[in-house]
């Protein structure tokens, strides 16, 4: 039944996703840095649980993956083999070759220039760590009708304004992406199953990232036609949260 909704919602919206890439920020996003706390994690090559996943599921619907990092670009070869390693598939990796340029310019300058390059629509991913916020913010402003959505992980809690759209996990990313008719009922499923299944939830909530004790801010979960399983994974990480 979910299979034959969501090929209806393919059929009726497929306009809207038919020409869309995802642009990703790296540590913190996709990479565990400073969510686990420790000075030499920026060498680790822990990803969080589900974004490999996240990643090779929406190919069926985005053109490209481009991860734009403020990272150092010294560092180029060591991100290479973490992604290759996570069979993470990407069409361009920026590194920031001037550290001592501004983090807030850098990016803007490097995704202006990867839109101007692209006719598709943008996809965002972020974390609160850093100035991906503003970043993102200050894009859509400068090309309105053009991005389809901003994500943002949420690491340290700090307050988000405007058009964004907070996630603690990668099954929040899936499920709004199905919300968006967009994601796949099966890709949903399969991170459904990764997570039932997973004992290591320092991979999804490490020790000095924000984790939830309550389940309010999932309850639009329960409103979707995975009630069910939300509720089983709500209770788990909330569970988790509690003990730690």
């Amino acid at each position: 039944m979910r299979n034959i909704l969501f090929s209806l919602l393919i059929f009726l919206g497929s306009n809207v996703f038919a020409s869309t890439s995802i642009l990703s920020d790296l540590d913190d996003t996709i990479k565990i840095t400073q969510g686990r706390g420790r000075p030499t994690d920026f060498l680790g090559d822990d990803v969080y649980t589900g974004m490999p996943e996240f990643f090779k599921e929406s190919q069926s619907y985005s053109n490209s993956l481009y991860i734009l990092s403020a990272s150092p670009s010294i560092l180029l070869n060591k991100i290479k083999a973490t992604l290759n390693k996570k069979r993470i598939e990407y069409h361009g990796l920026v590194l920031r070759k001037n550290v001592t340029e501004d983090k807030f310019s850098y990016k803007v300058k490097a995704i202006k220039k990867i839109m101007d390059s692209s006719p598709d629509d943008f996809i965002f991913l972020g974390d609160d760590l850093g100035k991906d916020p503003e970043v993102y913010t200050e894009i859509a402003r400068q090309y309105p009708g053009r991005v389809s959505g901003i994500y943002i992980h949420v690491v340290n809690g700090r307050p988000l304004k405007g058009k964004l759209t907070p996630y603690w996990t990668s099954f929040d990313l899936f499920l709004r992406e199905f919300e968006a008719f967009r994601m796949s009922s099966s890709g949903v499923q399969k991170i459904i199953n990764i997570l039932m299944k997973d004992k290591n939830l320092h991979l999804i909530f490490p020790k000095k990232a924000n984790c939830p004790t309550t389940s309010s801010i999932w309850e639009w979960q329960v409103r979707t036609i995975f009630m069910n399983e939300a509720q089983t994974l709500m209770k788990k990480f909330t569970r988790f949260c509690q003990m730690r």
